[in-house]
């Protein structure tokens, strides 16, 4: 079984067509929404993408939060984790990402050529379920309060396991380049 988990922070403009484009993945057997404190229609307009599942949370924890939140209601051993943020996503790319994990040639896939993601911080990507459990508690705080590092601490893991990690070109997805998600500042 194959969850997709979709961390979404205010994310009402965008993610109908990022659930749209999990849905028509004839792999995914579920999706689940966070709402990570979204104070915009973010869940109502999830909610009514059925059968999406849809979590509240009732103020920003940030995205490694949100994430292994979502993992508890999560029935699958192999995780799509997909930003709400992302646009130009489609069937054919998120195959591409899944197959490899799907078909044990893979334990993560990190869909990459999105412009001003280097690859390695890509929150596009097909995991075998086992790299979000945390082993120790060390592992689930560090995991939990990783915030935006989520990504950093998965490539760890992988690397430190010596884990088979595939770089997956995803064609035409891109996303909304913001300052807070990259800890840049306007100037």
């Amino acid at each position: 079984m194959i969850s997709c988990i979709i961390p979404a922070y205010n994310e009402e403009a965008r993610i109908k067509d990022v659930i749209y484009a999990v849905k028509n993945s004839n792999l995914v057997d579920e999706i689940i929404v966070i709402s990570d404190g979204s104070t915009d229609k973010t869940s109502e307009i999830a909610r009514a993408c059925k059968p999406t599942r849809v979590i509240e949370l009732p103020h920003n924890i940030g995205k490694g939060g949100a994430i292994i939140e979502g993992l508890k209601y999560a029935k699958g051993d192999i995780i799509l984790l997909a930003d709400a943020d992302l646009r130009g996503l489609n069937k054919e790319n998120l195959e591409k990402l899944i197959r490899p994990v799907l078909e044990n040639q893979a334990d993560m896939t990190i869909g990459c050529n999105i412009p001003f993601v280097k690859k390695e911080f890509s929150g596009l990507r097909c995991l075998k379920r086992f790299l979000l459990e945390p082993k120790t508690q060390e592992d689930f705080k560090r995991l939990k309060e990783s915030k935006f590092n989520i990504e950093n601490e998965l490539n760890h893991k992988a690397k430190k396991e010596n884990l088979k990690v595939v770089y997956v070109k995803m064609e035409g997805v891109r996303n909304v380049h913001k300052i807070k998600k990259y800890g840049l500042k306007e100037g």
